[in-house]
């Protein structure tokens, strides 16, 4: 028989039935070759017997057919010995299903070579038991594929030795699920290797206990992947060591967030690095706690980026120390917005060197409280820079003390806002000296409050550009004090805005000298009022231009007293215009001089009303040319008393025009001597009104011209009366 069966092709060996491989004996099973084994199918395969398995030799073993190991039942997998088992190919034991591959024994499953232990599937490895796997040497357990090792139950990973654990491939550990991960026993996490630790993600990082992560050595938290690290819960991170938190790598620190570096403790961050606190996010640093803020050391706190700085909250700057505040570098502190300015403590402000305060942003010192500007020192006023000034407001600058005004340079000075500058006391600007006052622009100076500029000092206002004075305004103007007003140059007497001089009170009008007053411009004289040119004095007066003179307003000129008119030069009086002629007052005319009189022009004197003209006196209209006696309005003329018509001189009546003497009244022809009548021409003779001629005397009749009598009109000669009449039929029959 045996000879038979090695005689047998592969295809017949294939055609034999169940039932005739059955009956094969051990002895033919012996003698088929690994061709006629090949060609066994599954079925063929589970006909034979236990013994005839087990007679099966190593190559005949190996020689089965991939797909009818399957029919291996599980008696003749138990009869197999571990070099049968060994000797299968890696093709075989994975087409083992998983029902076989739980009936190995544990020694059988020892005898698998690294390649066969490779080549098995999840399913194979979950079918495995605890027992068996424990049997896997470092290779086989490093042979197991990624995927295969998923089917590892949590039991069996459990159960692998720490040698084992060690012997995983970061494939291996990368490809653990979160359950696997989480049945590692603390043993097993303690023998990972760096690159192991590193293979784990965040999602089988958050899966380890609180004690798997605690049992981390140094190095293995060094190890961990920066980009897993991210998904550590903040049980695991307050879980840490201070000693595990000082093994964190700078990329991992700057991985945490910012309720993991929350979890972290006082002592944790204490053992950070400079460069570890550099690289925390400026998102993350949001979760530093005031008191984990403040138990940095100033190595630490001086290490933090500007980006860092920039993002701490109130409450976080709030809680730094003074000695933290004072090791922060200028690019640190130009970082702190106006909010975190406004956050610091006294304290914190006043430990801040000169440096510092230099550095603080211009657009966050605008921030500082007042208690907290009130806090710098001289030093640290001193320290602003110009920029910084010009950015302080109202009341910050008010919270200034004079010693920290003082420390100002001009341009610090020019930089303070018109707005600003009304926080000025007005001790603070009376203690500025003559350079800061002479800095002030002048639309500062046009800010000034009344209060201020009363504050000023002798000295400071003595320093005033003209262009700073020119600011000034009227009100600002009337604040000065006498003594103030008293010390202003010639220049900036000069330099007085024209609108603000009519705001000048009389007594600051008073106090001006001869030379101050000189020093008035035209415009400025021509601002003044009434009330202001009655309290100049003769002398102020005596020093204007006869331009000054014309400059003055009609209306002012009422305020320009007898004596200081009568105390006009010639050339003064001359200047008058027609409609300051005309304005004066009466007792103004009746206090000019006849020198001032006779300096008047035709047009002046023809601007006399009647009513000026009558309080001249007897002396001042005989002092008239007859070219002003010309001049004079024949309204005016009219007025004339009878003393002052008797005062005329022969050649002034001469000088009447035919309508002055047209103007005259009977009492006024009265008062003219004969030898003034006899000066009048035909024309003026016959100008004279009927009702005037009453006035004649028979004398001033019989002394008249034959060429005057033929000029009496016979309207004239009707007004006379007898003796009149008599007296110039007699002049008649003289001729």
């Amino acid at each position: 028989m045996t000879s038979i069966i090695s005689s047998l092709s592969a295809n017949q060996i294939k055609s034999l039935s169940t039932i005739t491989i059955a009956s094969l004996t051990t002895s033919d099973i012996a003698v088929m070759t690994t061709t006629q084994v090949k060609a066994l199918s599954s079925a063929q395969i589970a006909a034979l017997s236990t013994d005839d398995i087990a007679a099966f030799s190593t190559g005949q073993m190996s020689a089965i057919a991939a797909t009818s190991v399957a029919g291996l039942t599980l008696s003749q997998l138990a009869a197999l010995d571990t070099s049968k088992i060994e000797s299968l190919a890696s093709t075989q034991v994975a087409a083992l299903n998983s029902t076989q591959v739980a009936a190995l024994t544990s020694s059988q499953v020892e005898a698998l070579t690294s390649s066969q232990v490779g080549a098995m599937t999840s399913a194979q490895i979950s079918a495995l038991s605890t027992d068996d796997v424990v049997t896997f040497s470092t290779a086989d357990v490093a042979a197991i594929s990624a995927a295969a090792l998923a089917g590892l139950s949590t039991d069996n990973l459990a159960a692998l030795s720490t040698d084992q654990v060690a012997a995983l491939k970061t494939t291996q550990i990368a490809a653990l699920k979160t359950a696997q991960v989480a049945a590692l026993t603390t043993a097993q996490i303690g023998v990972l290797s760096s690159s192991q630790i590193n293979a784990l993600s965040g999602t089988q990082l958050a899966a380890l206990s609180t004690d798997d992560l605690a049992a981390l050595s140094t190095d293995q938290v060094a190890a961990l992947s920066s980009k897993a690290i991210g998904s550590l819960t903040t049980t695991q991170i307050g879980a840490l060591s201070t000693a595990q938190a000082e093994a964190l790598t700078s990329a991992l620190v700057g991985a945490l967030s910012s309720v993991q570096i929350a979890a972290l403790s006082s002592a944790d961050i204490a053992t950070f690095s400079t460069a570890d606190i550099a690289s925390i996010t400026a998102t993350a640093l949001a979760g530093l706690s005031t008191d984990n803020l403040a138990a940095l050391s100033t190595d630490q706190a001086a290490a933090l980026k500007t980006t860092q700085i920039a993002a701490l909250k109130t409450a976080q700057v709030a809680a730094l120390t003074t000695a933290q505040v004072g090791v922060l570098s200028s690019s640190q502190i130009n970082a702190l917005s106006g909010t975190q300015l406004a956050a610091l403590s006294t304290d914190d402000l006043a430990a801040l060197s000169t440096d510092q305060v230099a550095a603080l942003s211009s657009k966050a010192i605008g921030s500082l409280t007042t208690a907290q500007i009130g806090a710098l020192s001289t030093a640290q006023a001193e320290a602003l820079s110009t920029a910084q000034v010009a950015a302080l407001g109202s009341a910050q600058i008010a919270a200034l003390s004079s010693a920290d005004i003082a420390t100002f340079s001009t341009a610090d000075i020019a930089a303070i806002t018109a707005t600003a500058l009304a926080g000025l006391s007005t001790g603070n600007l009376a203690a500025l000296s003559t350079d800061q006052a002479a800095a002030l622009k002048t639309t500062q100076i046009a800010a000034l409050k009344t209060a201020q500029v009363a504050g000023l000092t002798t000295a400071q206002v003595g320093v005033l550009s003209s262009s700073q004075i020119n600011a000034l305004s009227g009100t600002q103007l009337a604040a000065l004090s006498t003594d103030d007003l008293a010390a202003l140059s010639t220049d900036q007497v000069a330099a007085l805005n024209t609108k603000a001089v009519g705001s000048l009170t009389t007594t600051q009008i008073g106090a001006l000298s001869t030379a101050q007053a000189e020093a008035l411009t035209t415009g400025q004289v021509a601002a003044l009022g009434s009330a202001q040119i009655a309290a100049l004095s003769s002398a102020d007066i005596a020093t204007f231009s006869t331009g000054d003179v014309a400059a003055i307003t009609a209306t002012a000129l009422a305020g320009l007293s007898t004596d200081n008119l009568a105390a006009l030069s010639t050339d003064q009086a001359a200047a008058l215009k027609t409609a300051q002629v005309a304005a004066l007052k009466t007792t103004q005319i009746a206090a000019l001089t006849t020198a001032q009189i006779g300096a008047l022009s035709s047009s002046q004197i023809n601007a006399l009303s009647g009513a000026q003209v009558s309080v001249l006196s007897t002396d001042d209209l005989a002092a008239l040319s007859t070219d002003q006696i010309a001049a004079l309005n024949t309204r005016s003329v009219g007025s004339l008393t009878t003393t002052q018509i008797g005062a005329l001189s022969t050649a002034q009546a001469e000088a009447l025009t035919t309508g002055q003497v047209a103007a005259l009244g009977s009492a006024q022809i009265a008062a003219l001597s004969t030898d003034d009548i006899a000066t009048f021409s035909t024309a003026d003779i016959a100008a004279i009104k009927s009702t005037a001629m009453p006035g004649l005397s028979t004398d001033d009749i019989a002394h008249l011209s034959s060429d005057q009598l033929l000029a009496v009109t016979t309207a004239q000669v009707s007004a006379l009366n007898t003796s009149q009449v008599e007296a110039i039929i007699a002049a008649y029959h003289a001729i």
